[in-house]
């Protein structure tokens, strides 16, 4: 008899070991934890790698100029990871240019499917295949979908794990990543590592959170703030 395996491909125990280290303790609220300023960096295009940039969404109040932005930084592919919005129509209206790919999903701090970080890659392979292409990923405020994408698309172009947290971290201090072990899980598999060795990454993933907290209720509840001002 087969050994079942779980959603993201890996036996019970693995799957098991996963779930007791998850944890949402880096995500809390924690004063010390806190970027300055984080309202400024909801629609900022924040560039991880020279080709790959994350963000927070259009403002429907200055799409056409945020759009016109992106062109000018040389992005020609969107992908948007918002599951409760779709902005196709806007992106045509206002830059016909630019390919836009939706791939919504949740965000509320579940788990994501492992058919979804297949359907980022067939978005990003081909995308980062041609040189003269640049992508921006991007969810509602680019806390934890967007940045999570980034992530994925950062291990398909060969960067180790941590390597490609830390750069987007760097790049966007609001970025959380609570997705992060699910792409690194999703990664170990689609890469034919075994069990243990994944097991091993989730860990490492979970230990740079734990070295990396951030105050993500305080972020939010600052871009919040911005929105209602303006």
């Amino acid at each position: 008899m087969s050994t079942p395996t779980s959603a993201h491909g890996l036996g019970p125990d693995h799957a098991r070991a996963i779930r007791v280290a998850r944890t949402l303790q880096p995500f809390n609220h924690n004063p010390q934890a806190r970027p300055e300023d984080p309202a400024r960096w909801w629609r900022t295009l924040c560039w991880a790698a020279d080709r790959i940039a994350v963000s927070g969404d259009l403002d429907p109040g200055r799409a056409a100029d945020q759009l016109a932005e992106w062109v000018a930084a040389g992005v020609t592919d969107i992908l948007d990871v918002r599951g409760e919005a779709n902005d196709a129509r806007r992106v045509a209206a206002h830059a016909p240019t630019l390919r836009y790919h939706w791939l919504g999903t949740h965000d509320d701090g579940d788990r994501q499917a492992a058919s979804w970080f297949d359907e980022i890659a067939t978005v990003v392979e081909p995308v980062l295949a041609d040189p003269a292409r640049r992508l921006v990923i991007h969810c509602h405020l680019g806390v934890n979908r967007g940045p999570s994408a980034t992530l994925t698309a950062l291990l398909l172009q060969g960067l180790h794990p941590i390597e490609a947290m830390d750069a987007i971290r760097a790049a966007r201090p609001v970025a959380s990543m609570m997705y992060a072990g699910d792409a690194v899980v999703w990664w170990g598999v689609r890469e034919g590592l075994a069990g243990d060795e994944i097991v091993a990454l989730h860990d490492e993933v979970c230990a740079w959170h734990e070295a990396n907290p951030l105050d993500v209720p305080y972020c939010i509840q600052q871009m919040g703030r911005a929105r209602y001002a303006a």
